[in-house]
């Protein structure tokens, strides 16, 4: 059965698709395979995401939606979500493509996973040139399936993944460092006005209750002053670590 389907995928084949000598590559990018039990349009939306983040890359980009408007027959339809080795390598064939991206989507725990491959298949034989993995909530994996494909477009020659696919990730990570950087300075704050600030009052209050004292006095004072100028420095460096946590927590760290 699959060998009529993959010979009816073959027969219909357009031939303007057969690359000329010096032409771009083609890369065929297969319907994903549809394990999380989503809708058709949310399945749609997402191969059509993968779609526009690889086609930066020089390559002429075929989506099994433009292989399903050159065929007449509905069967054939099953060849485009063909995982085997021998039904990728009839389909690269068919068409004229020298990559394909294959990917499938599965639930788990309530979180969905994407998996995409780049596979080449010059030569008669597939060569797995990239792996890509993401899992994430159901309202970000489009954004998630983007930077896959960009780091895809990559592989093929094109640019990296942008900043503005990656922000999904930002948004997504918790800044560990920047955090633990503000809360250390906090506590530095705490300890430079509660402990130090207190001592250098405390020790001025003395140092007035025994001012006729000629040693005492002095030395209060003189410890009031150190106290003081300790609550100060920390209180400067508490500062600088507000701004480090801030900027860490800007980059997503």
């Amino acid at each position: 059965m699959i060998a009529v389907l993959l010979a009816m995928v073959t027969l219909f084949a357009p031939i303007d698709l057969v690359g000329d000598e010096g032409a771009k590559p083609k890369i065929l990018v297969l319907d994903l395979s549809n394990g999380a039990e989503l809708s058709d349009a949310k399945m749609e939306a997402l191969s059509d995401a993968i779609v526009t983040a690889i086609s930066g890359a020089p390559v002429e980009v075929l989506s099994a939606s433009d292989l399903r408007r050159t065929m007449e027959q509905k069967q054939a339809l099953v060849a485009l979500g063909c995982s085997r080795d021998d039904c990728m390598l009839d389909l690269a064939s068919a068409w004229s493509a020298r990559y394909l991206l294959a990917g499938s989507l599965a639930a788990f725990k309530g979180r969905l996973i994407l998996n995409l491959k780049l596979i080449d298949a010059r030569g008669g034989a597939l060569k797995v040139l990239l792996r890509e993995t993401q899992e994430a909530e159901a309202e970000t994996i489009t954004a998630l399936a983007r930077i896959s494909a960009a780091k895809v477009r990559q592989a093929l020659g094109g640019p990296p993944p942008t900043d503005e696919e990656l922000s999904v990730l930002k948004a997504d990570k918790v800044p560990l460092v920047g955090l633990s950087v503000g809360g250390i300075s906090l506590a530095v704050i705490a300890y430079a006005m509660l402990v130090e600030r207190l001592a250098a009052v405390g020790f001025a209050e003395r140092a007035v209750a025994v001012g006729s004292d000629p040693v005492l006095g002095p030395h209060l004072a003189d410890q009031s002053t150190a106290a003081l100028g300790r609550s100060n420095l920390l209180a400067i460096s508490a500062s600088v670590g507000f701004g480090a946590a801030a900027w860490l927590w800007w980059k997503g760290f």
